[in-house]
């Protein structure tokens, strides 16, 4: 089968006979750089990262003058985070089209995943001089800028991604697309929240003072957000968006302009000092007190932990541990409460089939956050990775001790004096740094001696 006809079927994304046909051809010529290549973006394409590497790398072998072929090894090198031999297959493309703007994208975005902020600004203002409007380059860039505590530079790079990444709904007229909300006082304003649960606590903080410039703000979140949402912002009307998005509610009002959660701090939080540093939410009463009488026969200090954090695309790898690992934490007295929302049942059950301390899995309601929310405020302490619990924690002002990866996510990057994070009391959240070079043992050794006076207090 030709390569031409091979490539037709790729453009075309009809990967099982592209797979077939390409097979078929590479057993003829085994040594074909562009077969070899193909091969590569149908496994790359299928989700076969580390099966493609192999086939870029031998295409690179015997051809090493194609950019695209560089471009997409640099590509999955990113995608297996070999952040530094991603960068220099991306500075090779680089040489060979120096008017390109995606191979200096591409490295600022592999600075990024590095931590290295400076590199990222820098490489992604020299795809940004050759393309204004590249979003690779912005999305890292406001990565960067955002880390540093850049927060106005920030948010404007990150506008990018609004009107190239996120959903947007239409309301009242299917044909026309109502505009972005730019701060305009008096409108009706949909807030749009495509975002984790965690991100739509922590830019939540902002609806207040969007309430106070919008004649109505119609917040769409994920459903078991709604009983919360609405009970602490009960300015805004609250619909689930999962279930009620684009029905009938939106037939009787006449929507303005829309906005995601996400776009809220470039109005609000431009500075250091325009982070209110309060708790804005509070915990419903009666599931507080359900939570005070099931935890009532267990020994004090009742610490909640949460060790696993994020998906593939939000650095699962990078904020999720073993219960083994949190050892020296888990040998401390007291009742230890999971507060994962994915299923842990086998972990769990394995770490207590050894004896010593208990984790006890709660009976929450995953379909309402009210439940977790009720649960953290009855609690002593919260140990947890960087996860939606961190966020629940420091909107309700209460402590919560956070393990942090030496390349964090860029809400943590950003370091106040103290090692708390910006967006929450002074005295809630506490972070534990994993520093370059560090395991984690360190971090969690630390965390643990701090919270031992705690334990005699509480006990």
């Amino acid at each position: 089968m030709s390569a031409k006809y091979i490539h037709q079927l790729v453009k075309s994304e009809n990967w099982p006979k592209a797979w077939f046909a390409v097979n078929a051809a590479l057993n003829d010529a085994p040594d074909s750089p562009e077969l070899l290549y193909l091969a590569g973006c149908v496994l790359r394409s299928q989700g076969h990262i580390g099966m493609s590497l192999p086939l870029f790398g031998k295409a690179l072998s015997l051809d090493g003058k194609q950019p695209n072929l560089w471009m997409h090894y640099g590509a999955t090198l990113h995608d297996l985070n070999e952040w530094d031999d991603a960068i220099k297959a991306f500075q090779v493309v680089c040489q060979m089209i120096p008017s390109d703007p995606m191979p200096p994208a591409n490295i600022a975005a592999s600075y990024s995943q590095k931590g290295k902020w400076a590199d990222t600004i820098k490489w992604a203002d020299k795809a940004i001089a050759l393309d204004p409007d590249n979003y690779i380059a912005h999305i890292a860039r406001s990565i960067a800028c955002l880390a540093l505590g850049r927060w106005a530079d920030g948010w404007k790079s990150q506008d990018y991604l609004y009107g190239n990444h996120l959903v947007v709904r239409v309301y009242n007229d299917p044909e026309h697309e109502e505009p972005v909300w730019d701060g305009s006082p008096g409108k009706t304003v949909v807030v749009q929240c495509d975002q984790g649960l965690g991100d739509i606590i922590m830019f939540g903080q902002c609806l207040p003072q969007m309430v106070a410039d919008c004649k109505e703000v119609i917040l769409e979140c994920a459903e078991r957000l709604v009983p919360l949402m609405k009970r602490n912002f009960p300015e805004c009307t609250v619909y689930g968006t999962l279930k009620q998005s684009g029905q009938d509610w939106s037939h009787h009002k006449q929507i303005d302009a829309h906005i995601h959660i996400s776009a809220l701090p470039k109005f609000y939080r431009n500075s250091d000092l325009s982070f209110p540093r309060k708790a804005y939410i509070t915990p419903d009463a009666q599931k507080v007190g359900k939570w005070m009488a099931w935890l009532a026969d267990m020994p004090k200090p009742w610490i909640g932990v949460s060790w696993k954090g994020g998906i593939q695309q939000t650095q699962k790898h990078l904020r999720s541990l073993t219960l083994d690992q949190l050892e020296p934490v888990l040998s401390l007295d007291g009742s230890f409460i999971d507060l994962s929302y994915r299923d842990n049942s086998a972990e769990v059950a394995s770490w207590n089939a050894r004896g010593g301390n208990q984790v006890i899995t709660p009976p929450i309601d995953q379909n309402d956050y009210e439940d977790t929310v009720a649960l953290l405020a009855a609690l002593d302490e919260v140990v947890t990775v960087t996860t939606t619990v961190v966020h629940a924690c420091g909107a309700l002002g209460r402590t919560a001790r956070v393990l942090v990866n030496s390349v964090p996510m860029w809400r943590y990057a950003y370091r106040t004096g103290d090692n708390s994070l910006i967006w929450y009391p002074a005295d809630s959240v506490h972070l534990y740094r994993k520093t370059p070079g560090e395991d984690w043992s360190s971090p969690i050794k630390r965390l643990a001696n701090d919270i031992k006076p705690r334990i005699l207090v509480a006990a």
